[in-house]
């Protein structure tokens, strides 16, 4: 889903920290100030506010916001692009096969580890190894989990 420049108004709602609901004439707009924009403004319940920013998938980050006549300007870091260094996921696959993992399907290659599917008698798991092969975390793996739509096919 592409991200797009929006524009709302509407009414505070509800205040989570940096996060806020925004009451619309469409309906509800989850926003996200970050912990700096709300240092730079204090939102009441009840406030109107005027909101610009990017539409992602789960929220507004909001760049502007203006409310009781002040308007401030927001910004979002954004995440590093710099280059990962090249890692084989068979490197993955083999420290899952040590821990006694089958793995499943392709490993999912993130930031500073990958993910994979293991199974190991006969129950599914998501592993999460290192890019040096230590297995960091493993966790069950339930019907409506990310990976559905793998197992399923």
């Amino acid at each position: 889903m592409s991200e797009q420049q929006k524009t709302v108004t509407g009414n505070v709602t509800h205040i989570f920290a940096h996060r806020f609901v925004v009451e619309t004439d469409k309906g509800p707009v989850l926003a996200d100030m970050t912990p700096h924009g709300s240092e730079q403004i204090a939102l009441q319940i009840g406030d109107r506010a005027t909101l610009m920013g990017e539409m992602k998938p789960s929220e507004l980050k909001v760049s502007r916001l203006t409310c009781g006549g002040k308007t401030v300007q927001i910004e979002h870091k954004k995440k590093d692009d710099h280059h990962h260094p090249q890692v084989d996921p068979a490197v993955a696959r083999q420290s899952a096969r040590k821990a006694g993992f089958e793995p499943i399907g392709e490993p999912r290659r993130k930031r500073k580890h990958f993910e994979v599917i293991g199974r190991r008698n006969g129950k599914l798991c998501e592993l999460h190894i290192e890019l040096d092969g230590q297995i960091r975390k493993t966790k069950p793996l339930h019907d409506e989990h990310k990976w559905a739509d793998v197992l399923r096919s």
